[in-house]
């Protein structure tokens, strides 16, 4: 199987293993399919993670909201996941004609596998896994969430290459042929962290103006594994060693908290923010840092019966949650626009773009990624929603209830 297909069939199995004990994620099912918009829309169901200033913002008649979902997402910007399956192809083709004899088709896998290492050094890739459970009250007074999530991000780069043939200093044909066939070199180097949040959140409306401001708090415990594993580029066959428990280690618990904030400017617009991780903290990793920063988003809403709009936006680029420096062109900065039509509130069809604005990302890394959602109400709400470019590729399902 290529390492791509088998990529994707162990982030869809590890996911649902993560959520058995720890359950995630910046984005939920209906935000996804929105293209990630949710601090001027989100519900009593979802503020918990959009804004928690949101939670005032429920149906007339549902004041209890229960949520769970469950989501992947794979980012391979710089095409790293399809380099390893062409080395390892080439490398089949060279064992081929190792035992047929074929001198020149030898010869030329090597090549091939040379050429594979040259063009992959600086690449990386991506995965996330990512669960989340929220239950919401609203109260005459106030509303309040209980939530829990899980982030389990990984990314990787190849380092420790072969030498290159008549341009690094001593590396003669044996050398190069043995470096660019071994299985001690081209080493891919996993780094991740599992990030483990429970979070009680609390809002309120205030009349500012004769129009509706509220205000929403989310104190937060914040639990960090870190998850490093290496393997030759040549053996590896896929990520299943992240969800491995001899490769994580405790990096320990912190609190923190986000601040919400969201403005009716009229009866259809309203504007949110959401400042995320008011208390930051940091972590020794033996020789590098893992910073857990503070991030903010500004959203601009238009809504009625039928149809919400919104755009959302990072005020600052947000780093990757993981220590090595080579991993930062992971950061993100986006730019989200989206839309839910809304048929007679028995189902809802999103779509919505994200595009990353940061600066110093790779090419692919700022395509325009395209979403799209379906909810229903069938008794329970059932949500799925995905999202593509060239280089990633995600989804998410959800399901709840409200009265």
């Amino acid at each position: 199987m290529k390492l791509k297909n088998k990529i994707l069939s162990i982030v869809a199995l590890s996911v649902l293993t993560q959520v058995a004990y720890a359950v995630p994620f910046t984005f939920e099912g209906r935000s996804l399919g929105m293209g990630g918009v949710a601090t001027a829309t989100a519900d009593l169901a979802t503020a918990a993670w959009a804004n928690p200033a949101m939670l005032t913002n429920q149906r007339p008649d549902d004041d209890f909201s229960l949520l769970i979902g469950i989501g992947a997402f794979l980012r391979d910007n710089d095409d790293l996941i399809t380099d390893i399956d062409d080395y390892q192809a080439a490398d089949e083709r060279r064992q081929t004609a190792t035992n047929s004899g074929d001198v020149d088709g030898e010869r030329v896998a090597l090549l091939e596998m040379a050429e594979v290492i040259n063009r992959i050094e600086g690449k990386d890739m991506a995965v996330d896994f990512s669960g989340l459970a929220a239950m919401g009250i609203a109260f005459d007074s106030f509303s309040m969430a209980i939530s829990i999530r899980a982030d389990a991000i990984g990314a990787g780069t190849v380092t420790d290459l072969a030498c290159e043939l008549n341009v690094d200093p001593g590396c003669d044909l044996v050398q190069f042929e043995q470096e660019v066939t071994s299985d001690t070199k081209n080493i891919l180097n996993i780094e991740g962290v599992l990030a483990t949040e429970f979070g009680v959140s609390f809002a309120k409306a205030f009349q500012l103006a004769d129009r509706k401001l509220s205000v929403g708090i989310k104190p937060k415990l914040v639990d960090l594994q870190a998850i490093t594993f290496r393997e030759s580029i040549k053996t590896v066959d896929g990520l299943d060693s992240l969800t491995d428990q001899n490769n994580k280690s405790d990096l320990g618990t912190f609190t923190t908290i986000d601040l919400g904030l969201a403005y009716d400017v009229t009866e259809s617009f309203r504007l949110g923010l959401n400042i995320r991780n008011l208390l930051t903290d940091e972590f020794d990793l033996g020789g590098t840092v893992l910073n857990f920063d503070t991030e903010a988003r500004l959203g601009l809403a238009y809504h009625n019966r039928l149809v919400t709009v919104a755009v959302d936006y990072d005020l600052i680029e947000n780093k990757p949650l993981l220590a090595n420096p080579v991993f930062d062109d992971l950061k993100t900065q986006y730019l989200a626009v989206g839309a839910e039509f809304n048929a007679f509130d028995f189902m809802q069809l999103r779509v919505g773009a994200r595009k990353n604005v940061a600066s110093g990302v790779p090419d692919g890394a700022k395509d325009t990624a395209i979403t799209a959602g379906i909810g229903f109400w069938l008794g329970f709400n059932l949500d799925i929603a995905a999202i593509y470019t060239d280089n990633s590729v995600g989804a998410f399902l959800q399901t709840g209830f409200r009265f």
